[in-house]
């Protein structure tokens, strides 16, 4: 779910009982601490999109063990789809498993990407990302954590940036086809337009993991799927026994935003932690709420259901 952005930066504080207005992110009130909570209307297509990844939203390399048919593996020092749980493709939409198939100790190179100290470098040391061999190209998203083209897209937009990981290949066959390893032919690559310096460090041994990947079909269409993930990710609050003041906390966070200081009202982290969200540092000289969440909380909590109506939700905590 790359897209999905459900915690936003924090603002300052209301409580129903005692509490304190104030502008977004604190300024100009006494809240040293406090929590936002915003409900957003929403609908299935908008479900849908946060949770289903397009195929185009994936690196090459997991595009194609998902688009090259059964038994089609990917392989890295890091796990592929690692923040991916659905994707799309041609209007189905598919939940998306990985597990490890084997695991080998190879040697893996201290990578280092710097856009400083490019200049001056030859020609016949310079090469784009798309003009490495297939394997160094694989080698470097394993690196990278499989960046997207979003991804790819923000190093052109990098400046004074630094970037570090290890480089590794599955096998000596594999390894020996590489223009990177164990000597790079090249000091400076260019990717999504910038240059960077390539730099490659001590090699030390690491882990090179391969993984089948399983696409399930789950939905055929936005409505279907957005069902899938109300019922997944979602609460009922209408099917709780919410307090008035409760009831005053959502309609308020729907309407404007809510904010509450600490230490928080008993309504409030009721509140939270029916939203599966642990209360902390909610006491102030021995008075306020000291909880976690109740044993039946949800463990995640992304869209709440109130009076028939769906909403996102959005929940943020800020210190001062």
């Amino acid at each position: 779910m790359r897209r999905r952005a459900l915690l936003s930066a924090s603002v300052t504080g209301l409580t129903a009982t005692a509490g304190c207005f104030g502008p977004a992110l604190g300024f100009g009130t006494d809240c040293s601490r406090g929590v936002d909570l915003r409900l957003r209307p929403t609908a299935d297509r908008q479900v849908a999109d946060a949770a289903g990844d397009p195929l185009d939203s994936l690196s090459p390399p997991e595009r194609d063990a998902v688009t090259g048919g059964v038994g089609v593996t990917v392989w890295g020092v890091s796990k592929p789809f690692s923040d991916v749980e659905y994707l799309v493709a041609d209007g189905t939409y598919y939940a998306v498993a990985t597990t490890a198939e084997s695991r080998v100790e190879r040697p893996g190179y201290e990578l280092n990407l710097d856009t400083e100290g490019t200049e001056g470098v030859p020609a016949g040391r310079r090469v784009a990302f798309d003009d490495l061999p297939a394997i160094d190209r694989t080698a470097l998203f394993s690196a990278l954590g499989f960046p997207g083209p979003r991804g790819i897209e923000r190093f052109d937009r990098a400046h004074a940036v630094s970037i570090g990981g290890t480089l590794a290949y599955p096998d000596d066959e594999r390894q020996s086809r590489s223009a990177l390893v164990p000597t790079p032919r090249y000091d400076v690559l260019t990717i999504g337009g910038r240059d960077f310096r390539l730099r490659l460090g001590e090699r030390s041994p690491t882990t090179v993991t391969t993984y089948r990947v399983e696409l399930t079909a789950v939905a055929e269409s936005a409505g279907s799927f957005a069902a899938t993930i109300l019922d997944r990710y979602g609460v009922d609050l209408d099917e709780r026994d919410l307090s008035t003041e409760q009831r005053d906390i959502v309609e308020t966070a729907i309407d404007d935003g809510y904010d509450e200081c600490t230490p928080y009202s008993e309504a409030y982290a009721g509140l939270q932690r029916t939203l599966g969200r642990q209360v902390t540092r909610v006491t102030e000289g021995g008075n306020g709420v000291a909880t976690t969440p109740a044993a039946d909380a949800p463990e995640r909590v992304d869209y709440a259901n109130y009076e028939n109506e769906w909403y996102a939700v959005q929940l943020s905590a800020y210190v001062a």
